[in-house]
């Protein structure tokens, strides 16, 4: 079955402070094909929103089940749960994901919500199966990428140790080399490769 098949609400999770930055503009392009598709899209720029990514003291009381979540952390709860596919657009820092998106993590992907571990140490991963699309940019080449272990490392980290351990398995990863020093029509060139491939929306999904 399709994302046009099934409902049709869409976020995209913007990681960059810069509005006029490459992960901006890709993510501009996203909404503007996902709306011509038919989608309903929400847009969380987590530095416009000013998202708080450290965890907090009534974090861990929540955590420790001390305590309710706060209303932070049920908003961005509630997004994700609107919608039926998650893109997060994202520069690569220090071969993974930005602190504030790392954050978001950390204090979105809540036990009980995103995961559970019961008292005999079984753990779950309860977030619903929708598909998750990681576009990145990255300044190097993917040649260095794989020779240096990065591509695997961001698999570990993110698509495994992340969305693995919280239940989703259609996680596909999308990454814009050498992006300090692209040229327009690279660019466009890499625009057109996400319509076709992470942006048909008319393609069966793995989580169906």
């Amino acid at each position: 079955m399709s994302i046009l098949e099934q409902n049709k609400n869409a976020l995209v999770v913007i990681a960059h402070p810069d509005m006029k930055s490459l992960s901006h503009q890709i993510s501009h392009h996203i909404a503007r094909h996902l709306t011509q598709q038919g989608m309903n899209v929400e847009i969380a720029d987590l530095y416009e929103e000013d998202f708080k990514p450290a965890i907090t003291i009534p974090d861990l009381k929540a955590y420790r089940g001390q305590q309710t979540l706060g209303n932070d952390i049920l908003l961005e709860q509630a997004r994700f749960d609107r919608a039926d596919i998650v893109y997060f657009v994202f520069p690569i820092y220090w071969w993974s994901i930005p602190a504030v998106l790392k954050g978001w993590f950390e204090r979105v992907f809540t036990h009980g919500w995103a995961f559970k571990v019961d008292d005999q140490a079984v753990l779950t991963g309860e977030l619903k199966k929708i598909p998750i699309k990681l576009i990145a940019t990255g300044t190097g080449d993917q040649a260095g990428y794989d020779k240096h272990g990065y591509t695997q490392a961001i698999r570990t980290q993110v698509v495994e140790g992340i969305f693995g351990f919280c239940g989703i398995e259609d996680v596909q990863t999308s990454i814009l080399y050498n992006s300090d020093f692209i040229q327009a029509e690279n660019l466009q060139t890499f625009l057109k490769e996400l319509d076709m491939t992470v942006l048909d929306l008319n393609q069966r999904s793995v989580s169906c």
